[in-house]
């Protein structure tokens, strides 16, 4: 009997000091820093939009995954970057920056007002207004 109660609590004392999995790969928001749009554009031609994207780390890896793109209604866009984190802040180690820069483009059909909403996950960073002619 006493050899049954030892093995009980030796099982419970290592399965409560389990560590809690390491690797934590997931798909999220990636922080826009900037976003810089031209002011006026010709119909039919593309509006393409400089954007830095930042953050920091204390490990892992980063790959872009591209823009979100969402027309909300005529002529005004939602834009957000997606990232593909692996391994991410796992370890203790020295903060690091990741920058990226890219660029992100919207077709313009018909002239007007086109609104890009440059967010973070869903805070608004910038707004900028580009007139099609």
């Amino acid at each position: 009997m006493k050899k049954i109660l030892l093995a009980t609590c030796l099982f419970i004392i290592v399965s409560c000091s389990k560590k809690e999995e390491l690797n934590k790969t997931f798909i999220g928001n990636l922080p826009i820093v900037s976003a810089t749009s031209p002011t006026a554009t010709v119909a039919r031609q593309k509006i393409i939009s400089n954007v830095r994207c930042e953050l920091s780390s204390l490990s892992g890896s980063v790959y872009f995954q591209g823009f979100e793109i969402t027309e909300t209604s005529q002529h005004h866009f939602n834009i957000s970057a997606n990232a593909l984190y692996k391994n991410w802040n796992t370890q203790i180690g020295m903060p690091v920056i990741w920058t990226m820069d890219t660029t992100v483009s919207i077709n313009t059909t018909i002239s007007g007002a086109y609104i890009l909403n440059f967010y973070n996950a869903a805070v608004l960073l910038k707004s900028d207004t580009v007139a099609v002619n």
